[in-house]
């Protein structure tokens, strides 16, 4: 099991709680993910930010596996929009206190959407609220098409070619 990455503990400025994380490589962010995954609940929404390649599809690939998920996530780009659920063979454990089986995992990506138009396109908004977890990487391209009061991630990558990230949660 990976070690806990260094943390800070949370702050509350405004009503918004910010809370940052400093990871050392792919299986720290991804355990992190799993780990934060614990704070979810059904009709969830957690934003991934962050450049070209900073993290958002490891961090969600932890989310899913914190989530119980066993099957293989992998960025949306080209699709915008995959759908993980239980099917034969994979079973999700039965980690949200609010549900006996962990929920749908809606996992979009705004990365290839050209305007808030083709975005309203993907129906994201009719799965807010709803019964599953809802991730959107590229959130920071159209934050407008988010819920008021989702989970933000952003993830800073200070210097190409090392593993270290810098991870600011704020809800």
């Amino acid at each position: 099991m990976a070690a806990t990455p260094p943390y800070s503990p949370p702050s509350i400025e405004g009503g918004v709680t910010t809370e940052y994380v400093v990871t050392q490589s792919t299986e720290e962010t991804m355990h992190w993910g799993e780990t934060f995954a614990r704070r979810l609940k059904t009709g969830d929404v957690v934003a991934l930010c962050g450049e070209l390649g900073a993290g958002k599809t490891v961090l969600a690939q932890g989310i899913c596996r914190g989530l119980g998920y066993k099957g293989e996530v992998t960025s949306p780009s080209f699709v915008h929009l995959h759908r993980y659920e239980a099917s034969v063979g994979q079973t999700f454990l039965s980690v949200l206190p609010d549900r006996n089986v962990c929920p749908t995992i809606h996992h979009a990506d705004l990365y290839l959407t050209k305007s808030p138009e083709d975005a309203a396109d993907l129906g994201l908004d009719e799965l807010y609220g709803g019964d599953g977890i809802v991730l959107v990487e590229w959130a920071q391209r159209f934050p407008e098409m988010l819920p008021e009061g989702c989970w933000w991630i952003e993830i800073e990558w200070p210097k190409e070619g090392e593993n270290v990230r810098l991870i600011k949660v704020r809800k």
